[in-house]
């Protein structure tokens, strides 16, 4: 009998899932984080002036988005089996005190390292570098398991702030690639 117990356990540690690696750097190194943070610059970074939606894509850009990354961090970074990049990225918001913001998304590669698909699932309020990090392994680790982080939308959470966009008048187009008005 105790034998059978003991192969029960022994299953049920077995079939624990370990928690996936969310650390960028046990991926990429430095160089390729910084390129990771650049192929994606054209969506997560604000326009460069003189550009816009339709012409953020031309090499005339490329300066302003190379100097933009240098204001961001790949705080969480995981790949699945299907091919799909999951990713969160801090970058400093406009406040009279250092914050920042995360947008936290998935994408996908063609084997010419093209963006074939790509979403963002959303972005946090501005806050402190140490919040922002706790709050975002938070949401990022449910988010890459498929929770449901609804609870976190602003509507749900208050008085604490986690995620800002989407919200109820606020949602990201897939097809276009970008946040949008209702």
């Amino acid at each position: 009998m105790k034998y059978i117990y003991l192969f029960l356990f022994l299953l049920i540690i077995s079939c624990k899932e370990e928690p996936k690696n969310i650390n960028p750097s046990s991926h990429l190194s430095k160089k390729e984080q910084d390129l990771f943070n650049y192929k994606i610059s054209r969506y997560i970074q604000r326009l460069p002036k003189y550009a816009t939606e339709e012409n953020k894509f031309e090499s005339q850009f490329d300066v302003d988005y190379k100097n933009s990354i240098k204001d961001s961090n790949l705080l969480f970074y995981c790949k699945d089996d299907e091919g799909f990049i999951y990713f969160a990225i801090s970058k400093i918001a406009p406040s009279i005190k250092l914050k920042k913001t995360a947008t936290v998304g998935k994408l996908k590669f063609t084997k010419n390292d093209s963006i074939i698909f790509y979403e963002e699932a959303f972005r946090t309020w501005k806050m402190e570098a140490k919040e922002l990090e706790v709050k975002t392994k938070l949401l990022f680790t449910r988010f890459i398991n498929n929770d449901d982080i609804t609870s976190y939308y602003t509507v749900n959470s208050e008085p604490e702030f986690y995620i800002e966009f989407p919200d109820e008048n606020t949602y990201f187009d897939k097809s276009k690639r970008v946040w949008k008005t209702k």
